[in-house]
């Protein structure tokens, strides 16, 4: 079974040390974007890896790789050195509040704290001022991107042409509706920006079509499109991924993160220090905790927005109901087929049934498709109605408008669903 299955299976101690040999390591844009955040010393020692495996000729990066870290870079640096200010900015802002808030206590001398408070600062701020002063100004000139560009010339993939961007964007539409890996998690983001993990992924395996070399991937990627996790534990690459690269290109597939990377080098060549992959292992923890908490934020961004556009919306479908009822109030009796007017009776109570829902704010998101039934259920009773030899053309017409407009509603409602 495990031939068969063998993208379900952790590699032995032996297949890791043979992919470790045999592989092409690929680092992803969050990795190389780290080298901001590291001490000199822990860059220099990462850099001397990577060089070494430059020239082992196994070091590669696509080609969204390289544009990703280049459209992120100003602003990894620019996080930094604004960070001195914030900080800054939160120890004299909580001085002040401090001072405004407990001015009047009855039980402290806040003048005696206030300048036990001054006194005790003053070497902090000076400090940070210091730190400040020291920090490597980046877009004056930046020794990290020299290094990057030495390390990467020559082992930068292709870009893709429009026409094969236009194809893998419409491939990913339907892989996102079916949770196909990977990218999937970035379907909520704006048109240019989702299909990023499913270009590099593409370029990840034209790679190892053209190499015939097994891929292993460094990355700082902890989103669930790219992990199979249990207890919150990183266990593998997502099943999904490994088969695909296997059936298309005939190799294998893993992903480490960068300190995990780092202690198996260590272990192969004993050269790191202990305290370089801490750091790195830091580094990478701090980044997952503001990438998630950057995600959760968007996610509360976003139900925000879709709850106003679900108002908006409901608002409109109580104007639509409102005159789709005064319209019905105009048929007369003769107009109706007799088999049509229990049909007829039967819409009058959907549409207040809806109305009154509305108003009564029964209708949330969670119960859209109960509504969105009922509303089609509407249309199609009316589009046998309004097509009745004996309706009124005029009257007719006006129906057909409201039950357009209603059919839009509900086709553009939906996508938002």
């Amino acid at each position: 079974m495990k031939k068969i299955f063998k993208e379900y299976h952790q590699f032995t101690k032996q297949e890791f040390q043979q992919l470790w040999i045999a592989c092409l390591f690929v680092f992803d844009s969050n990795t190389l974007l780290n080298m901001y955040r590291y001490s000199r010393v822990t860059v220099d020692a990462y850099f001397d890896v990577l060089n070494e495996l430059k020239k082992k000729k196994k070091l590669w990066i696509p080609y969204q790789v390289g544009y990703e870290f280049y459209e992120n870079r100003i602003t990894v640096i620019s996080e930094y050195e604004k960070s001195y200010d914030e900080i800054l900015s939160i120890i004299e802002k909580t001085k002040v509040d401090i001072e405004a808030k407990y001015k009047d206590h009855p039980f402290l001398d806040l003048c005696k704290i206030k300048n036990m408070m001054n006194g005790g600062l003053s070497g902090v701020v000076k400090k940070i001022k210091q730190a400040n002063n020291e920090h490597p100004k980046w877009l004056e000139k930046d020794e990290v991107l020299e290094k990057l560009n030495q390390l990467f010339e020559g082992n930068v993939g292709n870009n893709y042409d429009k026409k094969r961007l236009n194809e893998i964007k419409k491939e990913g539409k339907e892989r996102y509706e079916k949770k196909i890996p990977p990218g999937f998690k970035d379907d909520d983001k704006p048109e240019d920006k989702k299909y990023g993990d499913l270009i590099l992924w593409y370029q990840i395996i034209d790679k190892a079509m053209e190499s015939k070399k097994p891929i292993v991937l460094i990355s700082g990627d902890v989103k669930e499109d790219w992990w199979l996790e249990k207890s919150g534990k990183r266990l593998m690459p997502l099943p999904q991924l490994k088969k695909e690269i296997s059936d298309k290109a005939g190799v294998d597939f893993h992903i480490y993160t960068a300190d995990r990377f780092l202690e198996l080098y260590k272990t192969d060549k004993k050269e790191i220090d202990d305290r370089t992959i801490e750091e790195v292992r830091k580094i990478r923890k701090s980044e997952e905790k503001r990438m998630m908490m950057m995600r959760k934020m968007e996610t509360i961004e976003r139900e925000r927005e879709l709850d106003l556009k679900f108002e908006r919306y409901l608002m409109e479908y109580m104007h639509q109901l409102k005159i789709l009822e005064g319209l019905m109030m105009k048929i007369n009796e003769s107009e109706i087929y007799p088999r049509y007017k229990k049909e007829v009776n039967y819409l009058f109570h959907r549409i207040g049934e809806l109305k009154n829902g509305i108003k009564q704010g029964e209708i949330s998101r969670m119960s859209f498709n109960r509504f969105y039934r009922y509303t089609e259920e509407i249309l199609f009773i009316l589009d046998k109605i309004v097509h009745s030899e004996k309706i009124h053309p005029e009257l007719s017409l006006r129906f057909i408008e409201c039950i357009d407009r209603l059919e839009y509603l509900n086709q553009r409602f939906r996508i938002y669903m």
